[in-house]
């Protein structure tokens, strides 16, 4: 029998009635990436829309979650990871990243539709795809897949890209995606830009090998052997997209030893 449909007031009245008193209010809200959060000194609940369909077992880890305001204790990391194991999420979230992509882009005027498109060029896109394959084959060995959904974001503000993990129903784990901040194509960033994909190509590797998640000492470990910095975020204070400055159209210059491993003349450019 398919689960019934939660309104905010249903999911927040079964989440109190399991213990969860200090929540105030639940909100559900369409995304590509985020699961859930707590809010407002965890008084709120924000989860994806998939969940207004929760069954009882997720109820009760969302309250666990919630009376234990979200603490990395062993029982809120198992009821986080039964939460990120229920099939009907990694559908939701193929779904919304493949309507985002059909969707078309809007142009000027600050008018683009909220979402996750990608925001690069298809000259962009190419570079970035082409600095991927080079790192994965010259630092990671080849064992990353090559067909990791890679995306350019004007709406990142200070965040300078993230990794994606995803989970297929039968438990296999692969990369979503590898998301950029779009400015690092400028010149003034050049070292960010390969530092940001080396260091989320870490995340891929990391997820992919071990099951890690976020800075831990597996990632740490990549991060060593592909030669970013291993730290949780760059040392650079640099706010890459300062409010009123739009996105750039630059594609980087390729350096030579790259333009070799492409089967390129060095000298072409």
């Amino acid at each position: 029998m398919e689960s019934r449909i939660l309104s905010t007031g249903d999911m927040l009245e079964a989440l109190r009635e399991c213990g969860a008193r200090r929540l105030v209010r639940v909100a559900f809200r369409r995304n590509r990436s985020t699961i859930w959060s707590l809010t407002r000194d965890a008084t709120v609940l924000n989860l994806h829309a998939v969940f207004r369909r929760s069954p009882p077992h997720l109820v009760d880890a969302f309250a666990l979650i919630a009376r234990q305001r979200g603490r990395k204790t062993a029982a809120v990391r198992s009821a986080a990871e039964s939460i990120r194991r229920w099939p009907p999420l990694d559908a939701a979230f193929r779904s919304i990243r493949s309507s985002d992509e059909r969707a078309p882009a809007r142009d000027g005027g600050g008018g683009e539709r909220r979402g996750s498109r990608c925001h690069g060029t298809p000259a962009q896109r190419a570079y970035v795809r082409s600095l991927y394959d080079y790192f994965n084959q010259t630092r990671f060995e080849g064992i990353l897949p090559d067909d990791v959904p890679l995306r350019l974001s004007a709406r990142m503000r200070r965040r300078f890209g993230h990794m994606m993990p995803g989970r297929r129903a039968d438990g296999e784990r692969y990369v979503a995606e590898i998301a950029l901040n779009i400015h690092l194509l400028r010149a003034e960033h050049a070292g960010a830009r390969v530092d940001t994909l080396l260091h989320e190509m870490a995340h891929a590797a990391d997820y992919l090998v071990h099951g890690g998640r976020g800075h831990g000492a597996t990632w740490r470990a990549w991060a060593r052997r592909v030669g970013c910095r291993p730290s949780a975020t760059c040392k650079d204070e640099t706010v890459l997209s300062p409010r009123g400055v739009g996105g750039t159209t630059r594609v980087p210059p390729a350096a030579p030893t790259w333009l070799t491993f492409h089967g390129l003349d060095p000298q072409a450019r």
